[in-house]
This record gives structure tokens, sequence and C-alpha cells, in this order.
């Protein structure tokens, strides 16, 4: 799916619509999104400033996963200020009094808080994906060590955040696609908070021995498709101070 292609989808924007506010064939929008067409530079910066979208997001042939959650929080913020009112609710107070009160109401909220939780996730796996997509025969560079040191205590700041925020749920309509993006947030969230255990010791990834641990580790890794190599060899052992730059001093 192209660039275009996704955001008018995320939008929910057809091209008819696109079309008529461009002063376009429908069929030259449909051209553009599926590829079949590029569309002309001078019409590039319309596309752009009618989404509020940069121009090389269109250009593109297929998005990232956070290019494209991104996209979507683009719009949910954008149609939380469009459509979020206030509601009147009758509270009572310790003596029995009955109040009115009000409250804004933003139907996007719940889709909204998941949708940043789903981006954390994501742009951890390409944090991961980077460090450990390496040659683990070769010695490690102290700033690795450092790259690791950041991401795991990313990871551990993201599972220390409250998983069960409470909204205002009796407004809240929960589609069968939202459930189920949800578990699959979940999914991943797990999978993550699983990755620490396998930290043997308080020893980063990548210092001493291969061991069972790490074994474990890589299976776990490359279920969820964070990497998608084999298990390393033991061909020899390391020693923490082994993987230090001899440049490094302390």
């Amino acid at each position: 799916m192209t660039g275009f292609e996704f955001i008018a989808k995320a939008f929910k924007a057809s091209y008819t619509d696109i079309a008529k506010r461009l002063d376009l064939t429908t069929s030259t929008v449909a051209d553009w999104a599926s590829g079949r067409r590029p569309i002309p530079k001078d019409k590039l910066p319309l596309v752009s400033k009618l989404f509020g979208i940069d121009e090389e997001y269109f250009k593109k042939k297929e998005l990232t996963e956070v290019e494209k959650i991104k996209i979507e929080i683009n719009y949910l913020e954008r149609a939380s200020k469009r459509d979020t009112h206030e509601v009147e609710h009758t509270i009572t107070d310790d003596d029995g009094n009955m109040h009115e009160a009000y409250f804004w109401h933003n139907p996007h909220e719940g889709e909204l808080r998941y949708k940043y939780e789903e981006l954390a996730c994501e742009e951890l796996v390409l944090n991961l994906r980077r460090i450990l997509n390496y040659d683990f025969h070769l010695d490690m560079e102290y700033t690795r060590a450092n790259d690791h040191f950041k991401v795991v205590k990313q990871l551990a700041d993201l599972l220390a955040q409250d998983e069960g925020k409470e909204g205002n749920e009796e407004y809240e309509e929960i589609t069968e696609e939202e459930v189920q993006r949800r578990r699959n947030v979940s999914i991943k969230v797990d999978a993550l908070r699983s990755m620490l255990h396998f930290l043997n010791g308080g020893k980063l990834l990548g210092f001493g021995k291969i061991d069972p641990f790490e074994q474990e580790l890589f299976d776990l890794l490359r279920k969820y498709d964070v990497i998608d190599t084999e298990p390393p060899k033991d061909k020899r052992s390391y020693e923490p101070f082994d993987q230090v730059s001899s440049k490094h001093k302390f």
C-alpha cells in the first residue's frame, strides 16, 4: 500500500472527495494513490497541504509501521479537536444532594491513547532490531554497550507506565477491530517485558558466554520478528572488559 493510499484510508477520505477538493478527476487521484502514475511536482504541495502531512509520505511506495501509526495519530488528534464535546453528568454529594456537572468528552481518547502505546512499542522494536542485528563474534565497542543500556532503560520506563488507565468507559464504544488491536499491543508489551528476564545477573546483552538464557531470548526475538538471524554459535567466550575498546580510559 502506497503512502498516499494509506493516508487517504487513515483519514477516511474517498478519492472522489479528494478529487473535488483538488479540482481533479477521481481516476487521476486513484492512479496517484495506486502508484500507477507519480504525483506531479506542482500538485504534490497541494496534496500535502490538504492533509497537513509532509510531502515525503506521499512519494513512498510503502510506509513503515512507525510512519503508519504516526499518520493515524495525526488524524485522531485532529478528529479529537473536531469531535470533543461537553457532556452533562449528574453527581450526588455526601449529603445526598444531586448536582449537575459537566466534563469534556473526547470519543477518540481511548483509541488515541492506545495508538501512542503502540507507537512506543514499535519504536522499541526498531531500537532492539538495530542493536541486536550485528555479528556476535566481533568485539563490542564501548558505545554499543551504552546503546544497550539506553534501550533497556527505555524498555523499563515503558513497562513502568500505567497499563490500565481508566477513561470514560461508559461513553467509549469499542469495535471488534479496536479490541483486536489492543490485544496486539498487549502481546507486544508482554514480549518486551519477558526479554528483561533474560538479562542474566544484570549483565547487558552480548556480555559473557552464550548460555541457555540467551538461546531462549533469541527464540523469543525471532518469534516476534524482532530479528531474523539464527542464534550465534559459541565459538569463544568473552569477559565483560574484553568488550571495551582500549581507546576508552577510565
